[in-house]
C-alpha cells in the first residue's frame, strides 16, 4: 500500500486513508494481534511476582539465579510477543511511522534484547536434556541474528532490508506461542505411533515431543515467512524489474 501525500500552502497534506481493498488485504492483523496478547496474558502472568512456586518449569536448585533471569527472560519475552503484530502491520508502518517507530523502540529494548540475550543461559540451563537445549540454542541464535540485521537495517534506512528481516524476526518471537501447540501435538503422535517403542517412558515421550514440537514452531514460522509472505513479494519486484529493463 502507498502512501500518497500534496504538498499543500501549509506542508505535507497527510496520507490518504487506506482504501477498503487494503483493509481487506489486511484481514490478518486481528486474529494475529489476538494470538500476540492473548498469549501475552497467559504466559506472562504466572512470573510477575517472581514466585518460583508459580512455575511449571524446571528450576535447577544448584544456581539459585536460575529462576530470576528465566522469570526475565519470560516477562521481557511478553513484551516483545505482545508488541509484535504491531511491527508487522502495514498500515501502522505506512501511516504511522512515528507510532510504528517507537513502539518499535519498547519492542526492541524492553522485549526481544533482554530477553534474547537471556535466552541462552535458559537454554543452557534448561534440565530437560540435550536435544532440547540444542533447540533453544538454535531458536536463541536465529532469533539474534534477525534482531541484528533488523535492528541495523532501520537505523541505516534501508527500510525495505529492514522491513523483510522484520517479517523473520516477529517470526522467530511469536513461535514461543505456537510452540505451546507444537509440544503437546508431538507428544501425543509419539505416544500413538510408537506406543512399543516408547512403553513405559513417559518422561523420554515428554522431552523427545518437546524437542520436535519446538523444531516444528521456529521451523515452521521461518518456512512459512520466506515462502508464503516474501517469495510472493521477491517475484513481484523481479517482473517488476525485467518489464522496466524492457521498457528502457
Amino acid at each position: 500500500m502507498t502512501i500518497t501525500r500534496e504538498k499543500t500552502g501549509s506542508g505535507v497534506r497527510p496520507p490518504t486513508p487506506p482504501s477498503r481493498s487494503a483493509w481487506a488485504r489486511q484481514w490478518w492483523v486481528l486474529p494475529f494481534a489476538l494470538y500476540c496478547v492473548g498469549f501475552g496474558i497467559y504466559g506472562g502472568g504466572r512470573f510477575i511476582t517472581f514466585d518460583p512456586s508459580l512455575t511449571v518449569a524446571s528450576i535447577r536448585p544448584e544456581y539459585p539465579w536460575h529462576y530470576p533471569i528465566l522469570a526475565i527472560h519470560v516477562l521481557t519475552g511478553t513484551v516483545a510477543v505482545m508488541l509484535a503484530w504491531t511491527q508487522v502491520w502495514p498500515w501502522l508502518r505506512e501511516n504511522h511511522p512515528q507510532v510504528h517507530r517507537k513502539i518499535g523502540w519498547v519492542y526492541y529494548f524492553a522485549g526481544v534484547i533482554p530477553s534474547g540475550i537471556l535466552a541462552f543461559p535458559v537454554a543452557i540451563m534448561t534440565t530437560f536434556g540435550q536435544g532440547l537445549r540444542y533447540g533453544f540454542l538454535a531458536m536463541a541464535t536465529l532469533w539474534a541474528i534477525t534482531t541484528v540485521a533488523g535492528f541495523v537495517a532501520g537505523v541505516q534506512h534501508r527500510f525495505e532490508d529492514h522491513k523483510r528481516w522484520m517479517y523473520r524476526n516477529v517470526a522467530m518471537t511469536t513461535s514461543t506461542i505456537t510452540v505451546r501447540l507444537t509440544q503437546p501435538i508431538a507428544i501425543a503422535l509419539t505416544t500413538w505411533l510408537l506406543p512399543a517403542t516408547y512403553a513405559g517412558q513417559d518422561r523420554l515421550v515428554i522431552v523427545e515431543g518437546a524437542v520436535a514440537g519446538l523444531w516444528a514452531a521456529f521451523v515452521g514460522h521461518l518456512l512459512f515467512v520466506e515462502w508464503v509472505v516474501l517469495r510472493p513479494r521477491r517475484r513481484k519486484r523481479a517482473a517488476v524489474a525485467r518489464v522496466t529493463a524492457t521498457a528502457n
